[in-house]
Formats: C-alpha cells, sequence, structure tokens
C-alpha cells in the first residue's frame, strides 16, 4: 500500500511538473509574440493596418482606432487576428515632439470568450519597461491574479490579487454607511475592521460587476493589465473621518448599470441611509435606473461626486451629479481656501458644495500613505459628515440631514464667483460641532470696548519705566470663541512681556464685529475684504477662528516688509482659535510687526523662538533697541510724553 501511494505522489508530481512546463512553454512563446509585434510597431509605424499584418507572423488585420488629444491625433491602437483565435493589440502613442511609447497585448480564446493574458510596454526608447500576465481560475474562467513581469517578461515574483476571499471578522457597533466604487481591499486591516457584516461573519457589501461576493478594489475598464484602484482610497478617507461608519462595499455595476437599482433595493433592505457614489459619466441613460430607484427611497441620501472634467455641469452635465433628486448631495473640490480647485467640475444649480479635497493624505490599494486630490474625496468628506451627524441623530433621515449639513455652508463674498448652489465648507472634518451658517448676513460692528491701561497693568508699575506707546487695536467675532473677557487675559500678558522693552500700551480698542461666516476664517482674500471694508487704526490684531492656507499657521504677522503683493494687510495680525500660549504669541506677532521682520532666533527662554510656549518670554536688548527705532520709523510707535 506504501508502495503504490509512494508511485501515485511520483505521478502526480510528473504531472504537475509537466503541466508547469508546458505553461512556461506557453508564456514563453506569448512573450516571443509581443516581443516581435513590438519591434513591428516601433521600426514601421508609418505601416498601414495591413501593412503591419503582413509583417506580423501569421496575422490578419481586423480594426483600427485613433487616439486622440482633444482634436489631435496622437497614436493608434490596432487589433491583429492569428489563425488559432488569438490576438495581437497594438498600441502606439506618439503626442507631437515627444517619444513614442508602445504597448503589445495577447488575447487568446477561453471557453468560448477571448480574454487577455499578457501585455508588454515600452519606454521612450522602445524598449520593453516591463509586462504583466493575467491569472485564470480553471474552473470559473475568471481572472484570479496579475503577475508583474520584467524586462525579459519573466515572472517577477510580484503577483496582485484580484478577486480573493473576504477575511474573516466582527462586526461593530456604528452607522452602515454604502460605499459605491470600484470595490476595496479588504485584505488590508485597516479597512477589514471597518467592514459591515452580518452575524455570520458575511459581509454586507456586494459585487455588483461580477455578480459576487466579493467586491474587491478593481476597475480593469481602462486596462484589464493596470486596473484602477480606487475604491480603497475612498474607503479609508469615509473610515479616518467617521469612525462611527460600519463599511459597506459595493463594486459598482460598470456591465449593466440597471443593476443599480438591485443595488439601491439591497442598501435599502439592509437599513442603509447614506450611501457615497463616487463616480460618474456623461450618459444619462447610464443612470436612468438609479435616478428612477433612488427616488422610491426618499428616506436615504445620495453623496456624490461632480466629476474632474474642469467644466460646468449644469450646461454640460455629469451623473449622476446632474440628476434632479431632492435626496442627493452632489459636491466638488476646492483648494483650502474655498477657491473652486483646477479641474474640478461645478455648477450653480447641480452642484451643492466646495470641500477642501486636494492634496489629502488617503490609504492606497496597497496600504500606504498616498497624497490625492478630486471631487471623489471631497464627496467622502461629506459622507463622513453624514455619518458623524447620523450617529448622533439616529431618527434622522436624507432631509435632515442634507438640511444640516447644507446649513453649513458659507457663501462667496464680494465678487466671488459662486461656483456651486450652497457653498462652501472649509471644515468638513468638523463642521457638524458649530451652529449653522447664518445667511446674508451684513458686516458690522456690534460692540465696542476700551481697555485701558489701568485694566493691562498693575498697580505698582510706574509709567515712568516706559519710554514708547503703542495704542493697538483688536478685532473679534462673534460665533467664535474669543470674548471680551478672554481678550483682556491675553493683552495684559502680552503687554508685561512687550514693556521689558520700555512700550507702554496706554489702551486698546476692541470691537466685536458680525458678518458672513467666511470672514471668520484667514486668507489672503478674506482678510484684504475684510480690512477694506472696516478700516481700523493699526497695528489691528484680528482674532479668528482659523487659517485657511495650505501650509497655515496658528497666527500671522503682516509688516511692511512681507506686504507688497497685499498692502491693505500691512501691519496686521491674525490669531486663530488653536493658538498656544495666546499672550506671548500675540507679543511674539506684534514684535514681528514693529520690527518689520519675520526672523526667529534660538535664544532659550526668548519671545521670538519660532515656537510659542510658557518659558519663551524675554526680549534681548537688540530686539527691543530694534522695536523701537523700527516701530518709530513706521510710525506704529511714540516717544512718550
Amino acid at each position: 500500500m506504501v508502495i503504490i501511494t509512494r508511485i501515485l505522489q511520483l505521478a502526480l508530481a510528473t504531472v504537475l511538473a509537466l503541466i508547469i512546463v508546458m505553461a512556461q512553454a506557453n508564456d514563453n512563446g506569448i512573450a516571443v509574440l509581443l516581443r516581435s509585434a513590438i519591434d513591428v510597431a516601433c521600426n514601421s509605424p508609418q505601416d498601414d493596418l495591413t501593412q503591419m499584418a503582413n509583417r506580423l507572423d501569421d496575422a490578419d488585420g481586423a480594426q483600427e482606432k485613433p487616439i486622440k488629444a482633444g482634436a489631435v491625433t496622437i497614436g493608434w491602437q490596432r487589433r491583429f487576428t492569428r489563425a488559432d483565435g488569438s490576438e495581437i493589440r497594438l498600441q502606439r502613442v506618439a503626442p507631437p515632439g515627444r517619444p513614442q511609447r508602445v504597448s503589445a497585448e495577447y488575447w487568446t480564446s477561453i471557453t468560448g470568450v477571448i480574454r487577455p493574458i499578457m501585455t508588454a510596454i515600452t519606454d521612450t526608447e522602445c524598449a520593453i519597461q516591463l509586462g504583466r500576465r493575467l491569472v485564470y481560475d480553471d474552473t470559473t474562467d475568471a481572472a484570479i491574479a496579475l503577475e508583474h513581469l520584467d524586462r525579459t517578461l519573466a515572472a517577477t515574483g510580484i503577483t496582485e490579487p484580484l478577486n480573493p476571499a473576504v477575511p474573516s471578522g466582527d462586526d461593530r457597533d456604528g452607522v452602515l454607511v454604502a460605499m459605491v466604487d470600484a470595490g476595496v481591499n479588504y485584505l488590508l486591516p485597516a479597512i477589514a475592521q471597518g467592514l459591515a457584516r452580518a452575524g455570520d461573519g458575511t459581509i454586507l457589501g456586494y459585487d455588483y460587476w461580477d455578480l459576487d461576493r466579493r467586491p474587491f478594489d478593481a476597475n480593469p475598464a481602462r486596462s484589464p493589465f493596470f486596473p484602477q484602484r480606487h475604491g480603497t482610497r475612498t474607503a479609508s478617507l469615509l473610515l479616518r473621518e467617521a469612525p462611527q461608519a460600519r463599511l459597506v462595499p459595493y463594486r459598482y455595476p460598470r456591465p449593466d448599470m440597471r443593476r443599480m437599482v438591485d443595488l439601491v433595493r439591497d442598501a435599502a433592505a439592509k437599513g442603509i441611509l447614506i450611501v457615497n457614489l463616487s463616480l460618474g459619466s456623461n450618459k444619462v441613460d447610464d443612470w436612468k435606473a438609479f435616478a428612477q430607484v433612488a427616488k422610491e427611497y426618499p428616506e436615504i441620501l445620495f453623496v456624490v461626486s461632480a466629476g474632474n472634467n474642469g467644466r460646468d455641469i449644469d450646461t454640460r452635465p455629469v451623473y449622476p451629479a446632474a440628476l434632479p433628486l431632492k435626496n442627493i448631495i452632489s459636491v466638488t473640490s476646492s483648494e483650502i481656501d474655498g477657491r473652486l480647485a483646477p479641474g474640478s467640475n461645478h455648477g450653480q444649480t447641480s452642484v451643492d458644495l466646495l470641500v477642501p479635497a486636494e492634496r489629502l493624505m488617503v490609504t492606497g490599494f496597497e496600504g500606504h500613505s498616498i497624497r490625492v486630490s478630486g471631487s471623489s474625496y471631497a464627496a467622502a468628506r461629506i459622507t463622513a459628515m453624514a455619518a458623524r451627524l447620523l450617529a448622533k441623530n439616529r431618527t434622522w433621515r436624507a432631509p435632515e440631514l442634507k438640511t444640516a449639513i447644507l446649513a453649513r455652508a458659507m457663501r462667496p463674498i464680494g465678487n466671488h464667483k459662486p461656483y456651486v448652489a450652497q457653498g462652501f465648507i472649509p471644515d468638513p472634518q468638523t463642521a457638524e460641532q458649530r451652529s449653522t451658517v447664518p445667511r446674508d448676513v451684513e458686516l458690522e460692528k456690534i460692540d465696542s470696548r476700551k481697555l485701558t491701561a489701568a485694566k493691562l497693568y498693575n498697580s505698582h508699575e510706574s509709567k515712568h519705566l516706559f519710554t514708547h506707546e503703542l495704542i493697538l487695536t483688536l478685532i473679534y467675532f462673534e460665533r467664535t470663541s474669543w470674548d471680551f473677557a478672554r481678550l483682556e487675559h491675553i493683552l495684559k500678558h502680552a503687554a508685561q512681556l512687550l514693556g521689558q522693552c520700555g512700550i507702554y500700551i496706554p489702551r486698546a480698542d476692541l470691537h466685536m464685529l458680525r458678518g458672513p461666516e467666511i470672514f471668520l476664517y484667514f486668507t489672503d482674500s478674506n482678510a484684504a475684504q475684510l480690512a477694506g471694508r472696516l478700516s481700523f487704526p493699526r497695528p489691528t490684531v484680528y482674532f479668528v477662528r482659523d487659517a485657511l492656507k495650505a501650509d497655515a499657521y496658528e497666527a500671522e504677522a503682516i509688516g511692511r516688509a512681507n506686504s507688497t503683493t497685499r498692502p491693505i494687510l500691512t501691519n496686521t495680525v491674525w490669531i486663530t482659535e488653536g493658538i498656544g500660549d495666546a499672550g506671548i504669541a500675540v507679543a511674539h506677532e506684534i514684535a514681528h510687526v514693529l520690527m518689520d521682520s519675520g526672523e526667529h532666533v534660538d535664544l532659550t527662554q526668548n519671545v521670538m523662538r519660532a515656537d510659542t510656549s510658557p518659558e519663551n518670554i524675554k526680549f534681548t536688548d537688540t530686539q527691543c533697541e530694534t522695536m523701537r527705532r523700527v516701530g518709530m520709523e513706521g510710525e506704529l510707535l511714540k516717544p512718550l510724553s
């Protein structure tokens, strides 16, 4: 019996070895065909389809399509059939004045269906740079892996899964949120831990592309060898900004968009009230089924991306963003200061919100942190906001969620173009924590007070210790954390520090403002409009909610030297709510203005160190002399009489 078993093992090993050898031989033959096809495309690019077919071994020209960039033809795609039923597909891209790039693909029949097998890609010198090979399941004929090949088209040992089983896991508490995208990489622990699951541990999501329960992140529409991996990125952003979310991933039904009916009904049956769709197309027919079924479920909020075509979708629609549904929020991407991001779609009717979504850090398909931009991520941020709102208000449905979200949007001011219907949400990660934004509020002073020296200095301090006087103006807003008592405390501390240099503050004028919400956020544009509308004596210290700049600081001083492109802001200081050691920070920024310099020092315990802290409370004699001299030259200080 042992002998027979040993014989069977040897026979099986021999069969497997023969299969491997045959597969390798077949791959080698395909590699030879691809190299030959690339040589023909590179050496005879001027040949027409028939001429090129004659140069290829056993091939007939079947189809040719131009590749265009706008109205300019920059290359071609050609398909060649072979007697054995296989195909060679060639592509050459050569924009005017730039080197050509060539790719070749081998396709063959698997159970009567032509499928991609291997590709080779060249560099600008027409040498093969890399390749890919698809691995198929023998029982299902489905592609299950993507094998990376080197310059010789030999395996590198790197393989990407295409449709793996979902790891086991447990459900968790939270709000169900559906993400309709290209799927997610649920092999990543961070994604797997966020998946919503049924009682038996199976995930609640579904793949409406392949019609199975493995909604794995892969969109092969552009290339089966280089599938786009989009869903993991949007899902990771959702889970980071809304830890309360239980992720229900749906892979969208590209082969038949009528399946969106089944998708939405499945979501409704599971009690899902928030659905993210970071995808779209130009064809309204693709979305007719979705539009109809979405109307059937007015309680579900659909958050959709406006697209990244750089156009007005009121006149050139993108769907589903342009669908006139009451339970949709359409979102586009802005820069951090609220300007429409380059390439982002817009529309004063079709798009609701501008949301900062440029150069965001997310988790990519391979598990690494990467930077991304675009309206897909703007939509994911609003979806996360909706999830947080729903977690706190479990009885809410789409109407309440939509109202609460749009109520946090700020309208543009001045001559800024209203690119969207509702406005800009600068802080989508925390926006629900602030009160709703009042609309159409005029900028006005609503309170003015004076802080005199009697409040700023201790009674035992003699005025004779000072040599120069500084009168300050302080501006703050209602609906922020700033108030008169807090500013009095801050300015008293700052006055003590500046007193080291003989600088005396006989009084400070404090004004509370009411106005459009956007003024609560510091940008050069907002600040210029604010400073221009209400003229205050300088130096002026503005206390705002936050700064909306790519490299924002918690405080910024603008003197003469750094205001050449923004002269209206000369001799102003801007302090945000996030500032630490506010009294030291105010003294630090006023010193910058008085010295007309942004220079910092490394001296221990010095006020002008880059980072404020409780121990940094000293000025040097040189710093004091510079403040007095330059401050006098700039007419910010006066000799104390």
